[in-house]
Formats: C-alpha cells, sequence, structure tokens
C-alpha cells in the first residue's frame, strides 16, 4: 500500500525562540522522532516547510502556497504535492507519537476522509492522523472562506473520530506531549530519559 507520510514542520515556533524541528531532543533533531515513527508505515515522506535548513534530512521540503494561515495551509499544500490517495500526518514536535499509534490511525482509515484522535467536542489531534487526497476540494472552500480551523472542517467531512486510550496497548499519558518552548523540550527529555 502508497502511503505518503507528512511532516508538518512550518510553524512560527515563537515560544521556542528558533526552529522547533531542529531543536536537539536526547542527541536528534526533534523532527527525527517524526521521520522514524512514519518511515515503517510510509513509502514517501515529504516536510512541509518553507526552510532550507530542512533539506540536510534529505526528504522533499514543501513550502506553503499560502503562507501565514497555520496547519491547514500547510496540510493542504503537501496534499496536493502528495501522489498517493493516502497520507498520514504528523507535526514535528510530537516525539511520543509511535509507529504503533500511526499504524492503528491508518488501519482505522478504510473508507473515511480524515481519521484522527479525538477527546469529545472539538477536541481532535488533527496533526497527527491520517488524511485522503479527498480533502482537498473541502478544505479549498474552507480556505477561500477564510475559515482555517480543521476542527471546523471535520464537521463536514466523513471522519473516523478514534478514541485513543488506556485499553491500547501502545498507550502512555505522553502519548500526544507537544514540545512547543524549551521547558517543554526539557520535560521530553527527563520523560525519554526515564524510559530507558
Amino acid at each position: 500500500m502508497e502511503v505518503t507520510g507528512i511532516i508538518l514542520a512550518g510553524g512560527k515556533s515563537a515560544r521556542m525562540g528558533a526552529d522547533k524541528g531542529l531543536q536537539e531532543l536526547c542527541g536528534k533533531a526533534l523532527i527525527s522522532y517524526a521521520i522514524q515513527s512514519l518511515s515503517e508505515i510510509c513509502s514517501t515522506i515529504i516536510i512541509s516547510t518553507s526552510s532550507d535548513a530542512y533539506l540536510s534530512f534529505g526528504l522533499k521540503t514543501i513550502p506553503d502556497e499560502i503562507p501565514g494561515i497555520g496547519p491547514m495551509g500547510g496540510i493542504y499544500s503537501a496534499l496536493k504535492q502528495s501522489k498517493t490517495e493516502k497520507n498520514m500526518v504528523l507535526s514535528c514536535d510530537l516525539p511520543f507519537v509511535s509507529k504503533e499509534l500511526m499504524s492503528f490511525i491508518l488501519k482505522n482509515s478504510d473508507g473515511y476522509q480524515v481519521a484522527v484522535s479525538w477527546q469529545g467536542n472539538q477536541h481532535y489531534e488533527p496533526l497527527c492522523g491520517f488524511y485522503h487526497v479527498s480533502v482537498l476540494d473541502q478544505m479549498k472552500a474552507f480556505i477561500h472562506k477564510i475559515n482555517y480551523k480543521l476542527p471546523d472542517l471535520f464537521e463536514e467531512i466523513i471522519i473516523n473520530k478514534l478514541d485513543i486510550n488506556n485499553n491500547l496497548a501502545f498507550y502512555t499519558e505522553n502519548l500526544f506531549l507537544n514540545v512547543n518552548s524549551k521547558h517543554d523540550l526539557a520535560t521530553a527529555e527527563n520523560l525519554m530519559n526515564n524510559r530507558k
């Protein structure tokens, strides 16, 4: 099965004060964890970024077609460049997302345009999930309406809202820990060191 992995590394990183994906976590660039999680389930990996700094990873980089509109813009631009119908999206700042989680999402994606973790109401993990290329048309319509909120888009598409909970063998409470600041980086480093 051909699947493209899309890593989102285009954020402004205002709280980090530097390019997030290139920050070191336990001796590796933060983005390396996303590459690792996707490499076993994806035939191709592309990075959504306008920074030349990511070229060193040897992967194709895709700049945002419409800069400054957040994650929807990155996903939209990368999906347009993807050569496969099935795509796994992962933000570069989620180092505890495992290949087991990504495989689980992919296995539960058949017949859906999007499959993501959901905790009720509009509490999704939209930057870690499955996106079928067919979602492009609806995404384009939202961008034209100047609505860049992924949870609003999710209300209008065929979505599998996945309950990722502690009944799943790969579950940990830090699965979706988001590394946005130097403090988060230190927290993640401690958690990783304690796992070893």
